[in-house]
């Protein structure tokens, strides 16, 4: 039996997905070796390259193996799971494990992309050899950047160009979001319109802004277009477009979102109920308990894309040093409208990192560590429920003064004297 198992599917053969023997070794072939592809590393870039054929919203009902299997079919890709290396880190069934990334949006991703986005959430990635690609434990040493990356840039060099894809409308709000704020003249903020506010933004940015105004008449805001900002700054320089609009819409008890390629300003209460967010009071307002996050990468180290989100959305997030090399590991993610938490966990999962709520902050850490933090954070409970028991219990009798009898039990006859 090999040390390990050769994944071999192809669509000629139609082999099942399975540990199986090593074969008699035949000319050119080494043990441990299965040949179901000519050793042709262009041949494996194409096949890395190929639109992913998977239903990316039942992809966390998937084992590995057969998440693997119905890519190495689809896509006449060989793989191989190191079963030994996964036994090293005290992972015993990794071909019956499932990803904790449940559903991928795989419209217009390569194979490659989906194995980026989706390994990860098994503890594992990827290398690509000559003829085959081996499935490994998280944290692995990929090259930067990943080596799919290499080849299908090798690919794309010779024959004839291909049709560019329609670049995401949503990349360019975003991209708008993260520029520096510029204010608009003379004109006082507080002075202008919301309509006007906005319809110079949309020109200036060359983005599309839309009120949408039947939501705030059903908030009993009926004028919104003609309210006026309630922000007392001395200056707005140095402030983002993101951080401009967060300032100037709260105080109308407004939001954004990034919509259908443009920026739709929207209630409070509307927003959260379309994003699932929780909310809070403030002196009668509601607010979003967490900003809402929109964030489009691929294949980008982890800590440089919470250090972005961090920097966009004034969070506090710390990655511990519990996350070891796990912290650098590529994440592809297209987020839109998401509470802050569930989009740092969402990211953080991808490289099987938990993360952990510390009043405003956001750690960052292993699964081991954070299970730690969370039995230390239950002791601290049960020793508050403890104490506060303590203090409501009725206060004990006085003692009897010294040399006095003690008072006879109930129903006991009364001392002689």
């Amino acid at each position: 039996m090999s040390r390990y198992a050769r994944l071999a599917v192809t669509a000629v053969w139609g082999l099942a997905l399975t540990a199986v023997p090593t074969p008699a070794q035949g000319p050119n072939q080494r043990a441990d070796e299965i040949r179901t592809v000519p050793d042709s590393p262009e041949i494996l870039a194409a096949a890395l390259n190929q639109t992913v054929d998977l239903d990316g919203s039942k992809i966390g009902d998937l084992t590995l193996t057969e998440g693997l299997k119905a890519l190495a079919t689809k896509h006449n890709v060989t793989f191989v799971i190191m079963e030994e290396e996964f036994k090293e880190k005290k992972v015993a069934d990794i071909k019956g494990a499932k990803s904790r990334v449940k559903q991928l949006d795989t419209n217009g991703l390569p194979v490659a992309g989906c194995l980026d986005a989706w390994l990860p959430g098994f503890g594992a990635t990827y290398k690509i050899r000559a003829e085959y690609v081996e499935v490994v434990p998280l944290p692995a040493k990929v090259e930067e950047p990943n080596p799919a990356l290499k080849l299908r840039r090798k690919l794309a060099e010779p024959g004839e160009p291909k049709p560019q894809k329609k670049a995401d409308p949503s990349a360019r709000v975003l991209e708008v979001l993260a520029l520096e704020f510029v204010p608009p003249g003379d004109a006082k903020v507080n002075d202008t319109p919301l309509f006007e506010l906005m319809q110079g933004l949309s020109k200036k940015y060359e983005v599309s802004v839309r009120i949408n105004e039947e939501r705030f008449k059903a908030e009993g805001q009926p004028n919104i277009k003609e309210e006026r900002p309630k922000v007392t700054a001395t200056s707005f320089r140095d402030l983002s477009v993101h951080q401009f609009l967060a300032i100037t819409l709260e105080s109308l008890n407004a939001t954004y979102l990034v919509k259908s390629g443009g920026i739709e300003i929207v209630p409070i209460g509307y927003a959260a109920s379309a994003t699932q967010s929780a909310t809070t009071d403030e002196g009668g307002l509601q607010r979003l308990k967490e900003p809402l996050v929109s964030v489009i990468v691929k294949e980008k180290p982890l800590n440089e894309v919470v250090a972005q989100i961090a920097e966009m959305y004034d969070l506090t997030v710390v990655i511990l040093p519990q996350a070891a090399d796990a912290r650098t590991g590529f994440v592809t993610a297209r987020q839109l409208n998401l509470p802050a938490d569930k989009a740092l966990e969402l990211l953080a999962l991808q490289c099987d990192l938990r993360v952990v709520r510390r009043g405003a902050a956001f750690l960052l850490t292993s699964k081991d560590h954070a299970n730690e933090l969370f039995g230390e954070e239950m002791d601290r409970e049960r020793q508050k429920i403890e104490l506060e028991k303590l203090r409501d219990a009725p206060p004990a009798p006085p003692a009897p003064p010294p040399g006095a009898p003690a008072p006879p039990a109930p129903g006991a006859p009364a001392p002689k004297m």
